[in-house]
């Protein structure tokens, strides 16, 4: 007969009486993510010895949760999955805490390494690059203006172009949705995340057909521009666009 499945998530660095209660609640939340199969997984309590926030599994729920939590840091594991485990590890980073799931008495099944998380190496890539957004601003009178471009996400990247550019942008193109290409300077940092640094408009054309392994491919062949120094550029330049 199936029976019901306790597990405890740890965290090192708190205890019931110290953990602000908007926090413990952003961790509870996370923490369903991850363990998925929503109405079945249900809170019981709060327990001292660290903070161990203690969850009960239903017998329908508790192979689907195990099998969930072994999958985390499998290449197959689900985006959600992979990101709810991410953000509780972000979280804990950010808390100088680290983490762990185990069966009370037991061993344990996933580990946060959270403050012991390895620091990733930062890297600046130069790239030929392409947004698409709107000019909401453009301004200035040197050779460079500044040219501020926000995408569907509600980023604006500030980017520059030649005067002769500018105007036309201004006459053509203000507050209207356009695709810009141009030179991208990226910026790889710690936690993993690409930023744009700079980004130098050379026109505004189509998206180019080419398969994204022969682009990368090309720029890597290019010295100086940072790609030859990345283990997998076809990843990368994918996280630069923000594909999955």
């Amino acid at each position: 007969m199936e029976t019901s499945q306790a597990l405890e998530f740890r965290i090192d660095i708190f205890k019931p009486e110290t953990i602000p209660m908007s926090r413990l609640a952003e961790y509870m939340g996370q923490l369903a993510a991850l363990y998925g199969s929503e109405p079945c997984v249900h809170f019981k309590g709060l327990h001292s010895g660290s903070t161990v926030l203690e969850t009960v599994v239903e017998a329908s729920a508790a192979e689907t949760v195990k099998s969930r939590l072994r999958l985390v840091h499998d290449a197959a594991a689900p985006e959600e999955l992979q990101r709810a485990y991410q953000n509780l590890n972000d979280m804990l980073k950010s808390d100088q805490a680290i983490a762990d799931i185990k069966h009370p008495q037991g061993v344990v099944i996933l580990a946060f390494p959270g403050r012991n998380t390895p620091l990733q190496k930062t890297y600046r890539v130069k790239e030929a690059s392409v947004l698409d957004g709107v000019v909401i601003r453009i301004g200035g009178k040197d050779n460079t203006v500044p040219v501020w471009l926000k995408d569907l996400d509600g980023t604006i990247h500030k980017c520059e172009a030649n005067s002769d550019m500018a105007r036309e942008l201004v006459k053509e193109y203000l507050a209207s949705p356009i695709r810009v290409t141009g030179q991208g300077d990226w910026l790889r940092g710690e936690n993993g995340a690409w930023t744009l640094e700079k980004f130098k408009i050379t026109g505004w054309e189509p998206l180019d057909e080419k398969p994204i392994a022969d682009i990368v491919n090309a720029a890597r062949n290019t010295k100086g521009n940072g790609w030859s120094e990345l283990d997998d550029p076809i990843k990368e330049h994918l996280q630069i666009r923000g594909s999955d």
